[in-house]
């Protein structure tokens, strides 16, 4: 079997003790900036597409984009499936070629949660793709799926959740959240050091928002998978306020470059800070 990219880059972070950074995208311009960023300062990354990125584009274009763009890179660049609930779906992104696939049944009974995922844990295993999964609930919203209350996992139902599963990575609810904090998040760091003793990559949702020193314990705990998808827009959205207010930018591909620039240098400050070259974002 061809060695799969998400398990090589998850299994390489872990024996470095590092995290890896996985970049939600939504378009050619923030695939290529986070790649780019990755490329720079020579650490892996793991791009992901939400389900609606997949339905958007439609999935064997998305692919072939992400394909082209990874081409001929120094690093490793693996595709994942980010919080999808549709099992024809997934089925459809194995088939189509991506690395590894986030089925997320958290919403489910337990039992229910680990029927539905180790089904599909034995579809994508078969064609050599990897499988995240996620118990308990991480609050806020990530497109269409909406969370008003955390409910965070424990240690012996999570154990028992990666057993039956088998899936390849595991996504704890740790009291993070998607979107933009309104506090300071109380996280369940003892959960992430019980999980990181493991053999299962431990991924850490909602990244978001929380200062470096967060990251770097989380990190050191056994965190090696660290979802980025706020950040990303916010930076897109950000640069392309600032430019439309400019007269001076009237260029098409000036203004996609400068854009591009923009998301590739806020992903890049969290790329040092997962890999423990800096100490703070952008410093």
């Amino acid at each position: 079997m061809v060695e799969n990219r998400f398990i090589k880059i998850l299994q390489q972070a872990d024996e470095k003790k590092i995290g890896v950074g996985a970049i939600n995208i939504f378009n050619y311009i923030t695939a290529d900036a986070a790649v780019n960023a990755a490329e720079e300062i020579g650490v892996n990354i793991i791009i992901q597409t939400s389900a609606g990125t997949v339905e958007h584009y439609g999935a064997i274009k998305l692919y072939n984009m992400i394909n082209d763009i990874r081409k001929g890179r120094n690093i490793e660049v693996a595709l994942h499936l980010d919080h999808c609930r549709d099992m024809e779906l997934g089925k459809l992104c194995v088939d189509v070629g991506w690395d590894s696939i986030m089925m997320d049944f958290s919403h489910l009974p337990f039992e229910e949660n680990v029927s539905a995922t180790r089904e599909m844990a034995i579809y994508a295993h078969e064609r050599g793709v990897a499988i995240e999964g996620e118990i308990g609930v991480v609050a806020g919203v990530e497109e269409d799926i909406v969370a008003d209350e955390a409910i965070n996992a424990n240690y012996e139902e999570t154990i028992q959740f990666i057993e039956r599963t088998e899936i390849d990575a595991i996504a704890p609810a740790i009291g993070t959240a998607h979107g933009v904090y309104k506090g300071v998040p109380e996280l369940n760091f003892t959960l992430v050091e019980q999980l990181g003793k493991g053999n299962t990559p431990v991924v850490i949702h909602g990244g978001t928002g929380l200062s470096a020193d967060v990251f770097r314990k989380l990190i050191e705990l056994g965190g090696r998978k660290i979802n980025i998808s706020t950040l990303v827009k916010n930076a897109y959205m950000k640069k392309i306020m600032q430019l439309v207010k400019n007269e001076n930018i009237n260029s098409p591909i000036s203004f996609d470059k400068e854009v591009s620039k923009a998301v590739s240098e806020a992903i890049r400050g969290h790329l040092e800070v997962f890999s423990g070259m800096k100490h703070d974002f952008g410093v």
